[in-house]
C-alpha cells in the first residue's frame, strides 16, 4: 500500500520513504517485505510511466541509504544489454543518483 500511494503522486514525497523506513525498522517482516518488493517491483518496471518509475526508484534509494533494507537487494538487477530494457536503466539511474546524493 505504501509503495502504491507512493508511486500515485506526481512528484516524491520523503514522506512515503520515512514511513517505509520506519516499518523496517520496527519489524524485521517488514524489512523482508520490501526486499522481495524490490525484486518484483524492478521485474514489472518497464510498465510504469516515467513519473511513478522515479517515485518508485526514489522510494527504494531512501530504504537503501538509512539501511532500512539490504544493499543485497540489488542482486535483482543484471546489467546487460540484453537483461535490461529503457525503463530499468532509467530506473537504476535514478536510484544511484538519489543513493549518491
Amino acid at each position: 500500500m505504501v509503495i502504491e500511494c507512493c508511486t500515485q503522486d506526481r512528484t516524491y514525497l520523503p514522506f512515503y520513504g520515512s514511513i517505509g523506513q520506519r516499518f523496517c525498522q520496527l519489524f524485521d517482516v517488514y524489512r523482508d517485505k520490501f526486499s522481495e518488493l524490490f525484486a518484483s517491483q524492478y521485474e514489472s518496471v518497464h510498465r510504469l510511466e516515467q513519473g511513478k518509475l522515479r517515485n518508485l526508484a526514489c522510494f527504494f534509494a531512501h530504504l537503501m541509504y538509512t539501511d532500512s533494507i539490504p544493499w543485497t537487494c540489488l542482486q535483482a538487477i543484471t546489467l546487460t544489454e540484453d537483461a535490461t530494457s529503457a525503463s530499468s536503466r532509467i530506473f537504476v539511474k535514478i536510484l544511484f543518483l538519489e543513493v549518491a546524493s
